[in-house]
């Protein structure tokens, strides 16, 4: 209880995951390192020399070794002195076949060698990397255990700061707001005084003062109207004020009412307080009224002077006799209200945290008259406060008048004072107060209230699956042709040519030259020539020519295909929406102790917050009283025992924003042409015999 009345007004908590901070292990794993590439190649090279001179050399030494021996005993036995195979020839075998024994030994032990190295290092590689794995995984080990020792000191639920303008809450049920009034209005407690106005009529309030009386806090409780002698409700107020505070109760929620009616009230009430002097109350109110009005009234409210004086000496009987509507109806309504603060209050002075509330019983004049009026006292009180007022909590603010809401709105906002109004419903009054501050809302199972919920919380653009398209087939051709024909050619040609010429012609020419010089070289030469020709000619050509070319040709064929085809595709088809931001029924079916703050972001937009306003989530692990730091932007591994690793903890599932849809899996269709699918041609293409089906003949019959 004492972690309840911590400093820092909080609304609620909300839940962080520790393994958010943790800090994973830094150091990439060690790799076995691969072998020196020259090992493997000598073992190859190796392997292959062996080979080489295994197969084939050794094979040649010992074969020519072999043959020199047959050969010399062959020549020893056909020698006429019989004797054995010559030593030398035995030696000089021996030498042959030595080359072959050599080079073999030599390449057999180079991969004996080549062998063992390459293993050997193969096992100081694979010892090594084991000391580094195992090296790596106790570092890895120790830095975990590290970490999860510092994350066990981490707290995991964190308080969730009152907004510092006003906060309006609707929705709810009535166990949701004494869990709120409790996780509120302690924190709040410790740090300035409380004021609660419990207009539900369940005092829901109860728990609050409970567990401040337990904590040895000055507590005032003023449960109306059974207990409304010792309430010091009005006793405070100047008379002016009081009239205020009447007048405003009986008109200031009726948006038509008369200025006249309601100046005459004024008059009335201000008239009489005038006469009644220091001493006003209610009860010498609603008594002087009676007096005005001349009624009987056995009453010690007033002395006999007092009633003769104001019967008779404070208005004139004409002016009594034309308000005597506005007498009888405001004495109607201070009447239920004569006996406020008539006996002595139990608590001396105002208290730390002081709670009006009405009781449980069922609605009448009475109470509906005492919520308006208390609100007015209220608003006098902190509009009249020169001093650091206390903060103020409003339960079950949705009957009271706009006007009274806004005119006490204005003066907490102008004065500094934290302002908490709680609505059942969105509608009427509530609907038109929304969004002069922080707005939460806790549960709203009327879907007419949660639909204008949504909508002042906003809208906002996604990216969605809207379609899927999946074709399956395959593609297949298949081609078969028949081809059948037949041709016929004729040709018949006849030419004759005939042709006669004749040319002639005659030819005569004639002509005289003359040159010469004059003497000495005095005159240049002179040359004179004359020519004269006559020339004619003729010629006759006649050609006779006739010839006669008949063809007739014929063919036809016929040809049968047949083709198959299938395809397959996989298609999405994403669409923007402008979809809820939290959706209607997310709001209709919140958890009894979730509140959902929506508050402006800086620069536009807004901000979500899921809070949980449980009182008794002060009593579990790591819950820390302020504010909790921001996580690293890094993914967090799982706590102990979970088995996915490297998951991300998530917000309350009734808290978080609808999240797009994970991406789908591929539509992965069987490879090739579909099940129960044929290929190929259906059958065969229809084959026609020759002779049957064919053209018709072109000439009437083949022969």
């Amino acid at each position: 209880m004492e972690r309840l009345f911590s400093p820092d007004p909080r609304l609620g908590w909300v839940f962080r995951d520790r393994w958010w901070f943790l800090r994973p292990f830094a150091e990439a794993p060690p790799h076995q390192r691969a072998l020196p590439e020259y090992l493997a190649r000598r073992v190859t090279e190796t392997e292959r020399l062996a080979h080489r001179h295994l197969s084939r050399t050794l094979p040649m030494s010992l074969t020519a070794a072999a043959l020199l021996v047959v050969l010399a005993a062959c020549g020893a036995a056909a020698s006429t002195i019989p004797s054995g195979v010559p030593l030398g020839m035995l030696v000089l075998g021996g030498i042959v076949a030595s080359p072959g024994a050599v080079l073999a030994t030599w390449s057999v032990r180079q991969r004996q060698s080549a062998r063992q190295a390459h293993d050997l290092a193969q096992r100081q590689n694979a010892n090594g990397y084991q000391d580094q794995s195992r090296q790596w995984r106790a570092r890895r080990q120790a830095h975990d255990a590290a970490e999860r020792v510092r994350l066990d000191a981490l707290p995991e639920w964190g308080a969730v700061p009152r907004p510092a303008r006003r906060l309006d809450v609707f929705g709810g049920t009535l166990w949701a707001w004494e869990a709120l009034l409790t996780t509120y209005g302690t924190s709040t407690l410790a740090v300035q005084p409380l004021l609660v106005l419990d207009l539900s009529r369940e005092v829901v309030s109860r728990e609050l003062a409970e567990l401040s009386r337990e904590a040895r806090m000055a507590v005032d409780v003023q449960l109306l109207p059974s207990r409304q002698p010792s309430a010091r409700l009005l006793t405070d107020l100047p008379p002016q004020d009081l009239v205020d505070a009447i007048v405003e109760s009986m008109h200031g929620g009726t948006p038509d009412a008369a200025r006249a009616e309601r100046s005459m009230d004024d008059r009335i009430l201000t008239t009489v307080c005038g006469a009644l002097g220091d001493d006003v109350t209610l009860g010498r109110i609603a008594a002087s009224l009676r007096a005005l009005m001349g009624e009987p009234d056995d009453g010690d409210a007033l002395t006999r002077d007092e009633r003769r004086r104001i019967g008779n000496e404070l208005f004139t009987v004409e002016y009594r006799r034309q308000a005597h509507a506005n007498l009888s109806r405001i004495e109607s309504y201070v009447h239920p209200l004569e006996s406020l603060g008539t006996e002595p209050a139990k608590v001396d002075g105002p208290g730390y945290l002081t709670c009006i509330a009405l009781d449980s019983q069922a609605r009448n004049v009475r109470s509906e008259l005492l919520t308006d009026l208390i609100v007015q006292w209220v608003t006098h009180r902190i509009t009249a406060s020169q001093d650091a007022t206390p903060a103020l909590i409003v339960a079950g603010a949705d009957e009271l008048a706009r006007r009274h809401l806004e005119r006490l709105s204005d003066a907490c906002e102008r004065r500094g004072v934290p302002l908490t109004l709680l609505f059942r419903r969105l509608r009427e009054t509530s609907a038109e107060m929304i969004g002069g501050g922080a707005v939460a809302f806790m549960r709203l199972g009327n879907h007419e209230d949660a639909s204008r919920a949504a909508d002042f919380i906003g809208r906002e653009h996604r990216f969605v699956l809207s379609q899927i398209t999946k074709n399956i087939g395959g593609n297949e051709s298949h081609t078969s042709t028949d081809t059948e024909g037949e041709s016929d050619s004729e040709t018949l040609s006849s030419s004759r040519t005939t042709g006669t010429s004749s040319n002639w012609g005659t030819n005569q020419s004639s002509g005289t030259n003359y040159s010469g010089g004059e003497m000495f070289g005095m005159f240049p030469d002179r040359s004179t020539s004359h020519q004269r020709g006559r020339n004619r000619g003729g010629s006759t050509s006649s050609s006779d020519t006739e010839g006669t070319a008949t063809s007739t040709s014929r063919n036809w064929s016929a040809a049968y295909a047949y083709a198959e085809g299938t395809n397959w595709s996989d298609a999405d088809t994403t669409q923007r929406v402008y979809e809820y931001a939290v959706e209607p029924v997310s709001l209709q079916h919140l958890p009894d102790h979730a509140l959902l703050l929506v508050e402006s972001a800086p620069g536009g937009g807004r901000t979500l917050t899921p809070v949980e306003c449980d009182p008794s989530i002060i009593t579990l692990d790591r819950v820390a009283t302020g504010a909790l730091p921001e996580p690293p932007p890094q993914a967090a591994l799982p706590a102990p025992g979970q088995p996915t690793p490297w998951a991300t903890p998530t917000a309350p599932q009734w808290a978080a924003q609808p999240a797009p849809p994970p991406p789908r899996a591929p539509l992965t269709p069987d490879p090739g042409a579909p099940p129960d699918h044929r290929s190929g041609p259906r059958g065969n293409p229809p084959h026609r015999p020759p002779g049957e089906g064919g053209p018709p003949p072109l000439f009437g019959g083949h022969g």
